[in-house]
């Protein structure tokens, strides 16, 4: 039987032991556990990221969820004949991390300047584009290119683009 209260694997923010699972740890040694987890981890920096930044030796998985961290005794009371156990020799386990700055495959729609080279071929690209379009509506480039592909090595400044497509800047 499942235990009803886990974590995801990869969020060890604010974790904390819920009642039934205190119940399991409270268990004797000779006991079977009325949960068991799928893998159990132990002898490893298990970094919680909760509010003082702890560390534990030991953690529990069921599922996809983390169930218990804590020391390794009281973790690994909790395998049962089926629980995978894996000794970390030390090593340390963190949460998952999720990159907040995103760069996209590329490719896209917009203005594709994949290959240009210079400053110069990237405003020509956005003026013939703009050229389509009608003055003010938004001109954008695909997600294909980045600035170390030209030989200036810099961004278009809002000048460049404001003197290349005179027609679809915004005032001061």
């Amino acid at each position: 039987m499942k235990h009803e209260s886990r974590f995801r694997v990869g969020w060890l923010g604010r974790l904390a032991l819920f009642s039934g699972l205190l119940a399991s740890l409270a268990c004797s040694a000779r006991e079977e556990p009325a949960f068991s987890p799928d893998r159990v981890l132990h002898s490893g920096k298990i970094v919680t990221v909760d509010d003082a930044f702890s560390t534990a030796e030991a953690l529990a998985i069921a599922g996809d969820r983390v169930v218990a961290v804590g020391d390794k005794a009281s973790v690994q009371a909790l395998a049962g004949p089926e629980t995978e156990i894996v000794d970390l020799e030390g090593k340390t386990v963190i949460p998952g991390l999720a990159d907040n700055h995103l760069h996209a495959v590329g490719g896209g729609p917009g203005v594709d300047l994949s290959n240009a080279r210079t400053l110069t071929e990237v405003l020509d690209a956005i003026r013939e584009r703009a050229s389509q379009s009608a003055p003010g509506e938004l001109v954008i480039t695909n997600a294909d290119w980045h600035e170390a592909q030209l030989e200036e090595q810099r961004l278009p400044l809002r000048r460049d683009l404001d003197r290349s497509v005179p027609d679809h800047g915004h005032e001061p």
